[in-house]
């Protein structure tokens, strides 16, 4: 199973501390998108990371093979 996850980007301006939300189906794509995301807010007071939901965004669970010989 895969979840939505969220990359949270905080930064202060003139004292005010500002939150910025993005939105990604699984932790991988926003972990990739990190990098570039935070690049313009790194020489200020800020942080970013990645947050992982309890939403399921993706579900790979296959059903079981019918058993030979079942009868209904």
């Amino acid at each position: 199973m895969t979840f939505y996850t969220f990359l949270v980007l905080t930064y202060v301006v003139a004292g005010v501390e500002i939150e910025k939300k993005t939105l990604y189906s699984n932790g991988y794509e926003c972990g990739n998108a990190l990098p570039a995301a935070y690049k313009p807010y790194e020489d200020m007071d800020s942080m970013a990371q990645c947050i992982m939901t309890d939403k399921v965004s993706g579900l790979s669970v296959k059903p079981k093979i019918r058993p030979k010989g079942l009868k209904l």
